[in-house]
């Protein structure tokens, strides 16, 4: 296996990167789709999620840690553990389908190895995950044409073809690493410990709609100040803007799995009192909260039909 490296100074300040969040469908090892571009997601960010991303036809700059380089048609490259990375296509207005995104919680599926030794492979990659590896040759085109049938499967072998992009990424002959072992050392010793402590607040939140920000900084060991401006920059959102969200969609699941009085699941969701619920319930979903609860129920109704012909 041949690898080289190629780095350059020149890059995204990698501490402004936005934080994507990523959901795993239910059923699924993997999420994999594909994106146009310019999308609002194709911005440079990072995620605790490995990803692999491919670009069969256009050309552009490759920005992953602090590498910067040229990409051509062809082009890919699995970026690991909360690595920044962007692809961009300089003075083009509209590519469809630009993007094939393969993202995959690689840790938790290293941990099952021992039971499903075929995820032996992610063990295998996950140092060279650190930095970004790129696939050179003829290789790159050959995984290229597996992410596509990928991308039309829609049924269980779909994982036979997840895992042998996996192992053909590991048994390339030519890869490069991109971004330099000093900023994978340096950005991850810096991050890691913010990224734990940003986690944490989230799992608060989830699982306590209506803590405070003052609590939950404290619950996670940083003062106010510096929790906020982490929180903003490891989330790409303000921890107001977040705790509302999370308050909404607490809101929104019990509407409709309970017949519980809005009252009461307004506090119960964690906002102080009705006016700003019902305010920012409309801002979120277009509806308020008892319109929101009658437009469920008669989806459920229409759809009965259908279960019982079924």
């Amino acid at each position: 296996m041949a690898i080289s490296s190629d780095n350059s100074s020149s890059l995204p300040n990698a501490y402004a990167a936005t934080r994507e969040k990523i959901t795993i469908p239910g059923g699924k090892s993997y999420l994999i789709r594909r994106d146009d571009y310019p999308n609002p997601i194709c911005i440079w960010n990072y995620h605790p999620e490995w990803e692999i991303h491919y670009i069969p036809h256009a050309q552009g700059l490759a920005y992953v840690g602090d590498y910067v380089g040229a990409f051509q048609p062809g082009h890919l490259v699995l970026t690991g553990t909360n690595l920044p990375h962007n692809w961009i296509t300089p003075g083009v207005t509209y590519i469809p389908g630009r993007d094939y995104v393969l993202q995959f919680d690689a840790d938790a599926l290293i941990k099952i190895r021992s039971t499903c030794p075929e995820f032996d492979v992610l063990h295998r990659l996950k140092q060279l995950s650190r930095r970004g590896i790129e696939i050179i040759g003829q290789e790159a085109s050959e995984i290229g044409v597996k992410i596509e049938e990928l991308h039309r499967c829609h049924d269980v072998s779909g994982l036979g073809l997840f895992l042998e992009i996996l192992e053909g990424i590991d048994q390339a002959p030519h890869k490069r690493l991109l971004a330099s072992e000093h900023f994978a050392s340096h950005y991850s010793q810096l991050t890691d410990k913010r990224h734990r402590r940003i986690d944490q607040a989230i799992q608060i939140l989830q699982s306590n709609p209506g803590s405070q920000m003052q609590q939950v900084a404290e619950a996670v060991g940083l003062t106010p100040a510096a929790f906020t401006r982490a929180f903003k920059r490891l989330t790409g959102m303000s921890f107001s803007t977040y705790s509302r969200s999370v308050r909404v969609w607490r809101a929104r699941t019990l509407l409709v799995e309970t017949d519980m009085a809005i009252t009461d699941i307004c506090f119960e969701a964690g906002f102080n009192n009705l006016s700003n619920f019902n305010r920012y319930f409309l801002q979120e979903t277009g509806l308020n909260p008892r319109a929101y609860r009658n437009a469920a129920h008669i989806r459920d109704s229409s759809i009965a039909p259908l279960r019982t012909v079924v």
